[in-house]
């Protein structure tokens, strides 16, 4: 536009100069030009002079023109400029809104994928073993082992107090380059109070620079920085409410800053850890509780037969379901039992010239020897008083050779008395009487259980050794018919028996030998 008005000027120029080389009169049209005193056309030199003039307004106007051309265009360049840095600027707005949504759903992305991996390994590890069956060091190893890779860290620990909460021992510490579990030095609350301090306030503590964080600058120098840890995050266990310790995840070389997941899975691996401390607790309880029971059984076997425990045991279960109070009974009645009875002879006057320490030991010396003879010829034993023995067999299992077994052990009985001597060196002899019969045992009352047996049998037995011989074992009528064929029963005779008057009693010698 600029061009076309000085064009347009260029060529007015040029014919005004064509009409003043015609010897127009210029200075009138100045004149008239500048008062504007445009004359009427009555004769030729106004006509020409108008026409000059018209000339002269022409370029004034072409002039302005130009002028105003220029200042519009200027104006132009000035709104185009504006309009470009307008355009770049709102260019550069929506670049930097397309990076940060980038970004931001890579953030996103990211989360979503580290949440889906958090998920997948809580709910491995809710399935593990050792986890759910209280195997306490196994379940540390497995989580600082698959922590350490799902979080992508170099290290991971797993640390518990003391009682007092003023030490922390480290479990388990498994190291991803190496792949090795270890355990490091304790920590202590003298040494590294601010630490003790945030951990019993805090579940978890993130930190991305532990040169930067107040709580950790009494382990920068001494832990820190010799194991290039620069980011960590820890979060803290309890068991009943009671704080017990802290798993811990250490990042080297570059600074992390620790995303809500991750802190999340901090907290369900702590949550994992008293799970799995509280089925160790479990655990323990359960153990104590089988052995005290297992205890319980072999103190109840010391003095019941196997069988008659059992049915004790099933009673006692259905009573407390009844919840009854009354004494428990558990009674049988055998039609043929044998029963013997030992004791020792003189055994009163020995037990005053010793202490009592030494007749302790003295009789649980013999009765283990006889205990052991019991168990060989699988009898039952049913108590002892004082120096007294008695032993019963066809019970609580019937057999048809209790008489032939009761004999036997009778026999060894014998042999094994003269295996311990008086402080005078004189040995040991023993009575024994043995009677075959009818019996009634079980067990009464609810305290003190004693398998123990009635009737006219046990008391027989009973006159059997009080009336019997030193050194000799004596038996009856019904206890001979079921010996005399295998053994050497000699005949005492006729002996009158307290409560039962005479009776034919026999002396056991031996065994036939064919």
């Amino acid at each position: 536009m600029v061009t076309l008005a000085v064009t347009i000027g260029v060529q007015t120029i040029a014919i005004a100069k064509n009409w003043l080389d015609n010897r127009i009169n210029i200075k009138l049209a100045t004149r008239n030009l500048s008062t504007l005193d445009i004359p009427t056309l009555d004769h030729p030199l106004e006509i020409i002079t108008n026409r000059w003039l018209v000339l002269a307004m022409a370029i004034s106007i072409a002039s302005i023109l130009g002028r105003s051309l220029v200042i519009t265009l200027n104006r132009l360049k000035q709104s185009n400029k504006e309009l470009e840095s307008l355009i770049q600027e709102k260019t550069n707005e929506l670049d930097a809104s397309k990076s940060s949504l980038q970004r931001t759903n890579f953030i996103l992305s990211r989360r979503e994928q580290q949440l889906r991996k958090q998920q997948n390994v809580l709910f491995d590890l809710t399935k593990d073993r050792a986890i759910n069956q209280g195997d306490f060091i196994v379940a540390v190893q497995n989580i600082t082992r698959t922590g350490c890779y799902a979080l992508n860290v170099e290290r991971v620990s797993i640390w518990l107090f003391d009682k007092n909460k003023t030490v922390l021992h480290c479990l388990d510490l498994y190291q991803k380059s190496t792949h090795i579990h270890s355990e490091a030095d304790v920590l202590t609350a003298a040494a590294y109070p601010s630490l003790f301090k945030a951990i019993l306030e805090n579940r978890s503590i993130a930190i991305e620079d532990v040169q930067e964080d107040p709580v950790l600058q009494e382990l920068v120098v001494s832990y820190c920085i010799p194991l290039n840890v620069v980011s960590v995050l820890l979060s803290r266990f309890e068991l009943s409410g009671e704080v017990m310790g802290i798993i811990l995840f250490e990042h080297t070389e570059i600074e992390h800053l620790w995303i809500e997941e991750e802190i999340s899975f901090a907290h369900s691996l702590s949550d994992l850890l008293a799970l799995s401390l509280e089925a160790q607790e479990r655990r323990r309880a359960e153990e104590s509780l089988r052995f005290e029971q297992k205890k319980s059984e072999r103190l109840l076997l010391n003095v019941l037969p196997q069988e008659i425990a059992e049915r004790l045991k099933s009673i006692q279960s259905m009573t407390k379901v009844h919840l009854k109070t009354s004494g428990t009974i558990v009674a049988d009645s055998f039609e043929e039992v044998t029963v013997l009875f030992a004791d020792i002879v003189n055994f009163t006057e020995y037990a005053a010239s010793i202490s009592a320490s030494e007749l302790v030991n003295v009789l649980n010396d013999i009765f283990s020897e006889f205990d052991h003879l019991v168990e060989q010829y699988e009898l039952e034993k049913i108590k002892t008083i004082g120096d007294s023995y008695m032993v019963v067999g066809g019970l609580p299992v019937p057999s048809k050779d209790h008489a032939e077994s009761i004999a036997e052990m009778a026999l060894q009985m014998q042999t094994v008395i003269q295996k311990f001597k008086r402080s005078d060196g004189s040995v040991f002899s023993l009575r024994i009487g043995i009677h075959t019969g009818q019996a009634i045992a079980g067990v009464i009352g609810t305290k003190k259980f004693i398998y123990d047996l009635w009737g006219d049998t046990v008391n027989v037995a009973s006159r059997m050794e009080s009336y019997g011989l030193a050194g000799c074992i004596q038996v009856t009528e019904a206890t001979y018919q079921l010996l005399k064929t295998k053994y050497v029963l000699e005949e005492r005779g006729a002996i009158d028996i307290k409560g039962k008057g005479e009776m034919i009693t026999y002396l056991l010698k031996g065994k036939i030998i064919i």
